[in-house]
């Protein structure tokens, strides 16, 4: 016989011969299970509440990529002004198929996130764009989201510019890339905002039933126009 079991026979004889302790033990053993099973039961509540938590926040990430749509790209940059929040940040461009929006130690500044349907053009410029504000009449000259190819320069200076449709300007700047590097960052962005532009424009000049024929020949003209500037193609 083992040390253990001769310890636990002697144990066992001593607790016939005073049935008090045996009453006493077997009290103890059943408050140190019920302990247990309330531990237990806290644990389980405990990884219930993680696990909702869980559930919740990959929620709401998956409804905020839905809202937010297909990442088109970012770049950083320091915001100056021209929104409706007046403090200046520096931190991360977001350009995404439903808004554009500005993010600074990875949460969004609320303030300045701008649906897509608010952006009426994109100009990316070097160091005098900063105090030069394009005009709305000038963008609609030059055809929206026409943009000259930027130089290549060694000179990290570039300013972001956002028209919007109500006719203000949203301004960024960045002394961490040039102009042409910027450029490179945002150009998915910048094209599927031109195409989008484009859609919104001919979805404006889409014809009703009731149209006259003098109406028709000045939707013609309009076509024509936006033809010339390179918005929409022949076909």
């Amino acid at each position: 016989m083992g040390i253990f079991q001769k310890l636990r026979q002697i144990d066992a004889e001593r607790n016939a011969k005073h049935p008090e302790r045996q009453e006493k033990w077997e009290a103890r053993k059943a408050t140190m299970a019920a302990k247990k099973a309330e531990q237990n039961a806290k644990w389980e509540q405990a990884k219930q509440v993680r696990s909702d938590a869980k559930a919740e926040k990959q929620a709401a990430k998956a409804a905020n990529v839905a809202a937010r749509g297909k990442e088109l790209g970012y770049v950083k940059l320091t915001f100056i002004g021209g929104y409706d929040e007046r403090r200046r940040y520096t931190g991360k461009l977001y350009f995404y198929e439903n808004q554009v929006e500005f993010r600074t130690f990875g949460e969004v500044v609320k303030d300045i996130v701008i649906p897509a349907s608010d952006v009426g053009g994109i100009e990316i410029g070097g160091q005098q764009q900063t105090t030069s504000r394009i005009t709305a009449t000038r963008m609609l000259a030059l055809g929206v989201f026409s943009l000259a190819a930027p130089k290549k320069t060694s000179v990290k200076d570039a300013t972001v510019i956002l028209s919007l449709k109500d006719g203000r300007q949203v301004m960024f700047h960045t002394k961490t890339y040039t102009e042409f590097e910027v450029h490179s960052k945002l150009a998915n962005a910048i094209s599927y905002y031109h195409q989008l532009r484009a859609k919104q424009q001919l979805a404006q000049l889409q014809p009703s039933n009731s149209i006259s024929q003098t109406d028709s020949a000045t939707l013609l003209m309009k076509y024509d126009t936006l033809r010339k500037r390179g918005v929409i193609t022949d076909e």
